[in-house]
């Protein structure tokens, strides 16, 4: 792999905090691959429509600049009411629809692609901490490993396109 690496956490941030500072990363050349976990902070406020364009958008940047996306879905959390529930699901139903039409453009077009991460399976309510909105030590790492696997799958894909 070339160029350099890092990880940034935005706890606390809201979905436009986030992303924007995924563009600043976007446009540093020396990137090639992003993850963005979807913030959840302010869901209630900004809506499913404001938080899924906004990532989208982060999207659209990346691809343009030929960077691989993957976008997390948003984490429910046992300490959120039922509207945060039912909001959390319908931005990643959302995510997970555009991201299957961008796929497809990609294919046909031969572009960079965006995955989605549904990180569902591996969150269970259980796993944060007192505060109900945070998750655990022992389950973060689940996520990171959840992350490796993705990149190191991405590596391998990009790789075979260039030999």
């Amino acid at each position: 792999m070339t160029g350099s690496s890092g990880c940034t956490s935005l706890r606390g941030k809201r979905v436009k905090e986030t992303c924007e500072y995924a563009e600043k990363v976007i446009d540093d050349v020396n990137k090639w691959m992003v993850i963005i976990q979807g913030s959840g902070n302010r869901l209630l406020e900004n809506g499913r429509e404001v938080t899924v364009n906004t990532i989208m958008k982060v999207v659209e940047r990346a691809r343009k600049k030929n960077v691989r996306v993957a976008v997390t879905s948003l984490l429910k959390r046992p300490a959120c009411n039922e509207d945060y529930e039912r909001l959390c699901k319908e931005v990643n139903r959302d995510l997970h629809e555009k991201k299957l039409v961008m796929k497809a453009e990609s294919v046909r077009n031969r572009e960079v692609g965006l995955s989605f991460l549904d990180m569902d399976d591996l969150i269970q309510a259980g796993c944060f901490l007192r505060d109900g909105v945070h998750l655990s030590q022992e389950e973060e790492t689940k996520l990171s490993q959840r992350f490796i696997h993705w990149i190191r799958a991405t590596h391998l894909l990009m790789e075979g396109r260039m030999n």
